[in-house]
């Protein structure tokens, strides 16, 4: 009966691990749509956009690292970010590009456990 507990627990927990990794793709997608990033090309607008010398090539440098690298983007995540890029108002890419989506999705609670992305398969 411990065994099982112990392992509900570790499988909850990779589960709040693995939310919160797709919050933070989908807020990191957005945010990169948002910079005008094609959809085909996430990752390369990511590494540009962590070249320059810009107060958000920080926040980008967690989001990777808490991604464990450069995330794949999956078929169907891109296929979403692209319909949220077609409906994004001119005031409602301003306000994304504040950062807060990410800053919200980096301090997700759910981070703190004593897992790592690495160590649930990601």
């Amino acid at each position: 009966m411990q065994e099982e507990a112990s392992n509900q627990e570790k499988n909850a927990l990779a589960s709040q691990l693995n939310a919160a990794r797709l919050r933070l793709l989908r807020e990191l997608g957005k945010y990169l749509v948002c910079l005008g990033a094609s959809t085909d090309a996430l990752n390369e607008s990511l590494f540009r956009q962590m070249s320059r010398d810009i107060a958000s090539a920080r926040r980008l440098q967690k989001c990777i690292d808490k991604l464990g690298g450069y995330p794949e983007w999956r078929v169907d995540l891109r296929r979403d970010l692209e319909r949220f890029a077609e409906y994004l108002t001119e005031g409602q890419r301003h306000a994304r590009l504040l950062g807060s989506g990410l800053d919200a999705a980096l301090d997700d609670p759910r981070w703190t456990t004593c897992f790592t992305p690495t160590a649930v398969g990601q």
